[in-house]
């Protein structure tokens, strides 16, 4: 075995590179019968993904006491929007309605779900979970998996790359782990982006990346090109910001090899072009609906979503951890300086790591190694946004993805996430660093070791995972009886975009069934008002419960009719008031609405229903 090793290493130029491929993969050696090689093989992904779920399960360990009474995260309100979505997929897909597109929050206008972090293809994933426990603890479950399945993914998409010594599956794993449970997961973790801890794309875009570029002329291109557009049709369906942000950075990864080897384009291109041809193929056919929805969909909004401007990272996150990393050696607070909030605070490097990717640069005779380290800088550059940020203040130092800020959809992106891709980098020089560091002599080992050591330490998770609690009234949980598909209704708290559980709302609608349709909610969307709303307008009843729980002066009998008037207007066939949630002068506010709707009320399952004269109960 050592001499056919030996051959086929002269054989390679001095990056480590066979002359016929552009990136370098791993040595030739006597294969293992198949069936001990697969049964070998399969066992250490078993064993890999059982120790990446522990690792997560003690993450998220707190959600373990209540899945269905908890949500993991307490940053934003999007924890609730997820369970929602959740819901939604299979009850729409069971009762014969469209899952993309519902009118069953803000309407009558309805909302376009490939607008929305909707997450279809995870949620028909979690079906079963959902209609045996609930979609609580589906959306529990799916934050718990995402790291492990994203890791998994990394540790089979490294396959081709590592492997040129004995230490491979080592390489391997420890790239997975730190891939899974980087501070980009760790961070979208606690704000409960369930969509952005299922990162498998940028993975699977570097597998495809060994079968584009490393074998010289691409063979079976239709092949690969199908099964690529397939990948990016799933992820359409999942996510359609980091769809975007992988085929930039595929486009990107391309570039680089081009430039490093100019001579070698023309040889690829055909096969290229074939491959392209067929994923778009694929793509379009596929996923012709869900394109439609995002092109020219019912209910998108007419204008910016977000300002482009002000989603970058900020660059001192580059050496500055937050909570979520239990090795910090940046001076207490310095990390609450940083612009935006903790769970886009994802993109930490650490000065142990930077210095293992130089030295790995410098050391390691790897064409891939240093292709990855070039496509993870122009990563995190791009992650900066349109201007440099440093401690939370705007310097107005343009950078790159200033270029895109007036490109259509493309402005829609957050550059603060496409840190992913520089966490994937990251962990992909590691892979390659550990699979091939010298180790030849008793100094340069303990070296490598120890800058090994200290970088994987210093990426370790800290126990700083939250949960908050996330009840349902009894009256929901029942099912809102008296409520059905017909009723439009007004619930008071108001459901806003609020973080502070201000679309908990959503949550008790779905637990209903849902029961019923609502006119409020957290979304992106438009209506003949406003290009872009992310919650239904204030009307006249919820600014009266508003301003008399503050203690002010009751509105007059006008305020009174005209508030009536426009919850009838609206549609609104019920109010259901739910004491304990809003606060303020609660029992004012109850009084408020028995004189807009002309009804006394009724007090069932911990909740006040109130109906609109002329709409008569359900159940």
């Amino acid at each position: 075995m050592s001499v056919i090793v030996a051959r086929v290493a002269r054989r390679t130029d001095d990056d480590g590179c066979d002359p016929g491929r552009v990136l370098d993969e791993r040595q030739v050696r006597l294969p293992l019968p198949p069936a001990r090689r697969r049964g070998a093989t399969a066992g250490l992904y078993v064993l890999l993904g059982l120790g990446y779920l522990l690792v997560s399960l003690w993450l998220q360990r707190r959600v373990l006491a209540d899945p269905g009474g908890l949500l993991i995260g307490h940053v934003t309100a999007d924890a609730d929007m997820f369970a929602w979505w959740i819901h939604w997929f299979p009850f729409a897909v069971t009762h014969g309605q469209n899952p993309l597109v519902t009118d069953w929050m803000h309407w009558p206008y309805g909302l376009n779900a490939l607008w929305n972090t909707a997450v279809p293809l995870l949620a028909l994933a979690l079906a079963p979970v959902t209609l045996v426990a609930g979609s609580v603890t589906a959306f529990n479950v799916g934050l718990v998996l995402g790291p492990v399945v994203s890791g998994l993914v990394l540790v089979a998409a490294l396959g081709p790359y590592v492997g040129r010594t004995g230490r491979g599956w080592a390489a391997r794993g420890i790239a997975g782990a730190l891939y899974a449970f980087s501070p980009f997961h760790l961070a979208h973790a606690i704000a409960g982006h369930l969509n952005l801890t299922w990162s498998v794309l940028p993975p699977l875009l570097l597998l495809l990346a060994h079968h584009l570029f490393a074998r010289g002329p691409l063979r079976r291109p239709w092949r690969v090109g199908a099964l690529a557009g397939l990948a990016l049709v799933g992820q359409l369906v999942l996510y359609t910001q980091t769809l975007a942000i992988g085929v930039i950075f595929l486009v990107v990864t391309a570039v680089v090899l081009a430039l490093r080897f100019p001579r070698r384009v023309r040889a690829q291109l055909p096969g290229l072009v074939r491959a392209g041809l067929a994923c778009v193929g694929v793509f379009v056919v596929l996923g012709a609906y869900p394109l439609y929805l995002v092109l020219a969909g019912p209910n998108r909004p007419r204008g910016a979503i977000r300002n482009v401007h002000a989603t970058g990272a900020d660059l001192a996150n580059l050496l500055v951890p937050t909570r979520l990393t239990a090795v910090r050696t940046t001076p207490d607070g310095v990390d609450t300086e940083l612009g935006g909030h903790i769970g886009e605070q994802g993109g930490y490097v650490g000065l142990a790591v930077l210095a293992l990717v130089v030295v790995a640069v410098l050391v390691v005779r790897s064409t891939t190694l240093r292709v990855v380290a070039a496509v993870g800088f122009l990563s995190w550059v791009a992650s900066l946004g349109t201007s440099v940020v440093l401690l939370g203040d705007y310097t107005g130092i343009p950078l790159p993805w200033l270029g895109f800020a007036e490109v259509p959809l493309l402005s829609e992106v957050e550059p603060v996430r496409i840190q992913v891709v520089t966490a994937l980098c990251v962990a992909v020089v590691v892979a390659l660093w550990v699979d091939r560091m010298p180790l030849d002599t008793p100094a340069t080992a303990v070296g490598a070791v120890t800058l090994t050591a200290l970088a994987v330490v210093s990426w370790l998770p800290a126990d700083a995972q939250e949960v908050r609690p996330a009840p349902v009234p009894a009256f929901f949980a029942a099912g809102a009886a008296p409520l059905g598909p017909a009723d439009v209704v007004e619930i008071y708290p108001r459901i806003t975009a609020a973080w502070d559980d201000g679309a908990q709302g959503l949550r008790w609608q779905a637990a209903s069934g849902p029961a019923f349709r609502i006119r409020g909610g957290y979304f992106i969307a438009s209506d003949p008002q406003d290009d872009v709303a992310i919650q239904s307008r204030w009307n006249r009843y919820q600014i009266g419960a508003q301003w008399v729980a503050d203690g002010k002066n009751d509105p007059s009998d006008d305020y009174t009719a005209a508030a009536h008037r426009e919850l009838r207007d609206l549609g609104i066939t019920a109010v259901v008031f739910v004491p304990g949630y809003a606060g303020g002068d609660e029992a004012r506010a109850l009084d408020w609405t028995r004189r807009v709707t002309g009804d006394p009320g009724r007090f069932d399952g911990g909740v006040w229903l109130f109906r609109l004269p002329g709409t008569a109960p359900v159940g």
